[in-house]
């Protein structure tokens, strides 16, 4: 996937799974803009969304370890 997350482990769960940022979007509900922004940092992660990406990806990590923020200098 192209761009930059500030969640290192959501990505590697999704490189895991095969998943793409599209392909999350539709399995979330969340428009792939919507999904990037968040990703990105630029707007703020709800529990309930990132509950829904949780359960898109069939992960049973905590949400605190899946969406903990790295810089993108540590990718």
């Amino acid at each position: 996937m192209r761009g930059t997350s500030i969640y290192a482990r959501l990505m590697m769960e999704m490189y895991l799974k095969g998943m793409d940022c599209r392909s999350l979007s539709e399995k979330t509900g969340l428009t792939y803009a919507t999904l990037r922004r968040k990703m990105r940092g630029s707007t703020p992660l709800r529990l309930e969304e990132a509950l829904r990406i949780r359960n898109a990806l069939g992960c049973q990590m905590p949400l605190e370890t899946l969406f903990e923020r790295t810089s993108v200098h540590e990718q």
